[in-house]
């Protein structure tokens, strides 16, 4: 379903911009300045054409956000409207020309409005208030997806960070004890009512273990590594451990009947001890 929708949207991209395109055709008898007019009019004709050319550009990439806005559940207010200020330029483009015919700017500005006021009827007017974000529930969903992608990136940057030492088993242990972190969270995450009792433990886990890696860091070259060698591997054995068994304790049931995540758990517990 996903995979027709998004070819559905890109034919309907395709035919939008197209009518654009012939719409750029209404511009043509611009051309004839070139050929025709006085170097005022053959300027006036380029920033005409180029103005038209930006507005419909405009209400084009307007139209595709608006397209987009209107497909997900939870969406962002464009912070620019492009379809509205593309319309304005079309007014204004409108204004120019018919202020060629007539002696005052009565008749050119009520014109000018007028196009305006028909190309927002036509493309309608872009998106004016966030989308989904005035519900308690979609932004709790937001905030624990946030919080699970802050926490991954971290854990995998400090793993990375032991990877450049170049001893295999402490990587092997700490992307272990990583994979327990993060698949622990995302399980409980799926309960919203949880979100605020997993920031303050799994925020816990990372700065323990970020302080932990840069000690590791620090001793590593000196006389004393293998000292700090065992003691980050002590460390880190009773940091996972406390780790999963607060986060089971809050988890509770729905932890007990997680066949797969278990699983996942116990080889990520044969991983450490078998490492090092």
């Amino acid at each position: 379903m996903r995979v027709r929708r998004r070819e559905s949207d890109k034919q309907e991209d395709k035919s939008f911009d197209s009518g654009l395109n012939v719409l750029f055709l209404a511009a043509f008898p611009l051309m004839m300045w070139f050929f025709q007019g006085s170097a005022v009019l053959l300027v006036t004709a380029i920033v005409q054409l180029a103005l038209f050319s930006f507005a419909l550009r405009l209400i084009s990439q307007g139209q595709k956000l608006h397209r987009d806005y209107d497909a997900s559940q939870v969406a962002r207010r464009p912070l620019f409207p492009r379809k509205v200020a593309g319309s304005v330029l079309i007014g204004l483009m409108v204004l120019v020309l018919a202020g060629h015919h007539f002696v005052s700017l009565g008749i050119p500005a009520a014109l000018g409005l007028l196009a305006t006021g028909l190309s927002i009827a036509a493309f309608g007017p872009d998106p004016w208030k966030d989308k989904g974000l005035d519900n308690p529930e979609v932004i709790a969903r937001i905030e624990t997806e946030e919080m699970i992608v802050g926490t991954e990136t971290a854990l995998r940057r400090l793993s990375d960070r032991i990877a450049d030492l170049g001893d295999a088993d402490l990587r092997r242990r700490t992307e272990a004890a990583c994979g327990m972190a993060t698949r622990l969270l995302r399980t409980l995450a799926s309960d919203l009512t949880l979100t605020g009792k997993l920031a303050k433990p799994t925020e816990k886990f990372a700065e323990i273990l970020g302080t932990e890696v840069t000690r590791l860091e620090e001793a590593w070259e000196g006389e004393q590594y293998l000292f700090a060698r065992r003691r980050y591997v002590a460390k880190l054995d009773v940091l996972a451990e406390s780790f999963e068994t607060r986060m089971r304790k809050l988890g509770g049931r729905r932890l007990g009947d997680a066949f797969d995540l278990e699983a996942d758990l116990l080889l990520d517990r044969m991983r450490r001890d078998s490492a090092a």
